[in-house]
């Protein structure tokens, strides 16, 4: 027996179920227990559910066996039927909770996430997914039904099933977190939060318990597989994100991730610096590395950032050009690994970051062109996840930010 009409949730999570974590029936079981157990405390819920372990490569495979050249959205369609199968279990086990659970597909008519038509990578359109949530999925909520939604899969607007690419059902997830102003996002995983390294290679890895937005961002970006960095771009400000495994239940501490990534920020470095260049192979001799480092620091030097190769070094550095170049100098006569130093003094190092840094190629492009047009020639010093470092002349360096700001 279902539950019946109940009032308005004063609190709503949405908990998003990844495969490895639905490995079958006793398991889908048990996360239905989990969702009815919090469902009782008055909490307002919003399912998101990937394809249980190993059946999206399955259908991929059949995709692939079936043609050579299978139409990208006919293979998007295939794909996704892997999350539809999650959906129907997990909804079935809801039902036998006694849990009212609506189960939303991509042909429902309460289907909340629309997308452009760039199948296997596919962007959400977030302002029809707001209207569609809005309409679809918050009258269920307010009456204390469960909405059970196919994570990964999406909607174009000309009604072909898309794909939203590696991480695709935490980006559902975050989305409908954000279109219906829930209070946190639960991503239910095998590993039960953010560690400081991959447990399954490092024995002693420690789970961290706090991370903000920008530094669980910079995991993600650099090959931590806990979240996708897609989801970084859609989280609003306010939004909780917490990291459980099933064994800690919806309410486990794992690791919380609090604030947001601005979506343009602009920092124009305090004092001026120097761009130090150092020819010579610093990676094969790290300990002279060690000795450069050390003379610019006896120079009065503060190294703000290195990047090289087996060939070249880059440093940027705050002090006095004639005393830094001088410290480096003196390694580049001891040492057989390093030939020569120059310098090039005067310069502004401006550090951006956010959002609209998603695609950097372009992000480049608009700023190079931006403080061209303005006569300011300006240098990448560095690229990260959603960050650039560039130096321009230091007399320029405010116009040249006000550019960045505004493009």
């Amino acid at each position: 027996m279902t539950v019946g009409t109940r009032a308005a949730p004063g609190r709503l999570i949405v908990v998003k179920y990844g495969g490895s974590v639905l490995e079958g029936g006793p398991a889908i079981r048990r996360a239905a227990e989990t969702l009815r157990e919090e469902q009782e405390k008055g909490t307002g819920l919003v399912v998101v559910v990937s394809a249980i372990k190993g059946v999206t490569d399955q259908l991929l495979s059949a995709a692939a066996s079936i043609s050579d050249d299978t139409p990208l959205d006919v293979v998007d369609h295939i794909i996704g039927l892997g999350e539809e199968q999650s959906v129907r279990l997990m909804a079935s086990a809801l039902r036998s909770q006694g849990v009212e659970a609506v189960e939303v597909t991509p042909t429902s008519p309460r289907w909340p996430i629309i997308t452009d038509d760039n199948y296997g990578d596919a962007e959400p359109l977030l302002e029809e997914c707001e209207s569609s949530a809005e309409l679809g999925l918050r009258p269920l909520v307010d009456r204390g039904s469960v909405p059970v939604v196919c994570g990964f899969v999406g909607r174009s607007h000309d009604g072909y099933i898309t794909t939203l690419g590696r991480g695709g059902s935490d980006t559902t997830a975050v989305i409908l977190a954000r279109c219906l102003g829930a209070d946190e996002l639960v991503l239910v995983k095998d590993v039960g939060g953010i560690y400081s390294a991959d447990p399954k290679k490092v024995e002693f890895a420690r789970p961290i318990e706090q991370l903000s937005a920008w530094e669980a961002n910079l995991l993600a970006s650099s090959g931590a597989k806990v979240l996708h960095d897609k989801v970084f771009r859609y989280k609003p400000d306010d939004l909780r994100i917490r990291i459980v495994s099933i064994d800690q239940g919806l309410n486990g501490s794992g690791s919380v991730i609090t604030g947001t990534i601005p979506e343009i920020e602009v920092r124009v470095h305090d004092e001026p610096v120097m761009s130090v260049t150092v020819l010579g192979d610093l990676i094969s001799e790290p300990g002279t590395l060690t000795l450069i480092m050390r003379a610019m620091k006896a120079g009065g030097g503060a190294v703000l950032s290195v990047k090289g190769d087996r060939e070249v070094m880059t440093l940027h550095v705050e002090g006095s050009p004639v005393d830094l170049l001088a410290g480096v100098h003196s390694v580049v006569e001891s040492s057989e690994h390093v030939k020569a130093v120059s310098g090039s003094e005067g310069l502004a190092l401006i550090e951006v970051k956010g959002r609209r840094l998603h695609n950097l190629a372009e992000a480049i492009r608009k700023i190079d062109e931006g403080l061209s047009s303005r006569g300011i020639p300006v240098k990448v010093s560095s690229i990260g996840p959603l960050s650039l470092t560039i130096l321009v002349d230091w007399e320029k360096r405010f116009t040249a930010a006000k550019a960045i700001e505004e493009l």
